[in-house]
C-alpha cells in the first residue's frame, strides 16, 4: 500500500455546516405560511363578505342615513369619526373600518404571531423544534413576518370583495381609497401582534396571552373612544393605538402614525424575542 494511498483514505470527512440564521428563518416562514394557508380564506372571506354586504347596500340606504347623520349628536359623529356619510367608501369605514375590522384583524395577529411560540410550548413540541439548529430570536422573526403576510394576505381579499360588489352594485367605489381603508389596519394590527410576542416571552399559556393582549385591545380603543366623546378625558388617548389608528377614509394615510406603530410592534417584539431566548421552556 503506498503512502499516498493511505493518507487519502484517512482524510478527514468534510463536516456538515449548520444552517445559516436567513436560512432558517426562510424555513420558519415558510412553514408558518403553510400553517396559515387557509387564514386568507376562513378570515378574508367572512370579514370580505360582510363588508361587500355593506358596500352592496349602498344605493339602497344612502338615501335615508345621509338624513340621519344630520340628526346624530355631535359627540357621537365625533366619538367614532364620522363627520358625512356621502360616499359607499365612507360607508364601509363607518360600518366595518372603524371597529369590527381592526378588532378582529388585531385578534389574529395575537394569535397566529405566538403560535409557534407559547402554543407550541402548549402542544408540547416546542423542545423538539428548538432541539434543532434554530434560534428562538428566528423563531421570534419568523412568526411576525409570516403574520405581516397573512394579514396583508386577508385584508387584500377583504378589499378585493368589497370593491367588486360595490361595483357590481354600481356605487361608483373607488379602489384606492378603499385600499387606504383597508391597508391602514395593517400596522395596527402588527402593534399587537408585537405585544402578544411581549407576552409571550414572559408567559407560557397561548390562553393568558390572548386573554391579556385582547383585553388590551379592547381597553384602548374604549379608552380613544371615551377620550374622543370627553375631552377631560381627551389627553389619555395617547395610551391608545387607536389614536394613531385613525381613518384613512375619511382623512388619508397618515405616514407618521404608521411608522410609530411598525415601530412600536418592531421594539415590542425584539424585547419580546430577548425575553423568551432567556425563559425556562416547560
Amino acid at each position: 500500500m503506498s503512502l499516498t494511498g493511505g493518507s487519502e483514505t484517512m482524510r478527514a470527512k468534510p463536516v456538515a455546516q449548520p444552517p445559516t440564521a436567513w436560512h432558517s428563518l426562510g424555513t420558519v416562514v415558510r412553514s408558518g405560511l403553510r400553517s396559515e394557508r387557509f387564514a386568507p380564506l376562513t378570515w378574508g372571506l367572512s370579514l370580505g363578505a360582510t363588508c361587500a354586504l355593506i358596500a352592496a347596500m349602498w344605493p339602497s340606504v344612502s338615501g335615508p342615513i345621509q338624513k340621519a347623520i344630520q340628526s346624530y349628536p355631535s359627540g357621537i359623529k365625533q366619538a367614532f369619526g364620522i363627520t358625512e356619510l356621502n360616499s359607499v367608501e365612507q360607508y364601509v369605514d363607518a360600518e366595518m373600518l372603524s371597529l369590527v375590522v381592526p378588532l378582529a384583524m388585531a385578534y389574529f395577529a395575537v394569535r397566529c404571531s405566538t403560535r409557534l411560540i407559547v402554543g407550541a410550548e402548549e402542544r408540547g413540541y416546542l423542545d423538539s423544534l428548538l432541539s434543532l439548529p434554530l434560534s428562538r430570536r428566528v423563531l421570534v422573526a419568523g412568526s411576525l413576518i409570516v403574520t405581516a403576510i397573512v394579514l396583508l394576505e386577508i385584508l387584500a381579499v377583504c378589499w378585493a370583495m368589497t370593491w367588486v360588489a360595490g361595483t357590481v352594485a354600481g356605487t361608483d367605489i373607488s379602489a384606492r381609497i378603499l385600499a387606504e381603508g383597508f391597508g391602514n389596519v395593517w400596522p395596527l394590527s402588527m402593534a399587537f401582534a408585537g405585544l402578544a410576542i411581549l407576552l409571550a416571552g414572559i408567559l407560557h399559556h397561548p390562553s393568558t396571552v390572548t386573554a391579556i393582549a385582547a383585553g388590551t385591545l379592547v381597553a384602548m380603543y374604549v379608552v380613544d373612544l371615551v377620550g374622543k366623546i370627553s375631552p377631560e378625558l381627551k389627553p389619555y388617548r395617547i395610551v391608545s393605538a387607536f389614536k394613531y389608528y385613525g381613518s384613512a377614509v375619511q382623512n388619508g394615510i397618515n405616514l407618521s402614525h404608521i411608522l410609530a406603530l411598525v415601530a412600536i410592534s418592531a421594539v415590542l417584539s425584539a424585547v419580546g424575542a430577548l425575553l423568551f431566548d432567556r425563559r425556562d421552556i416547560r
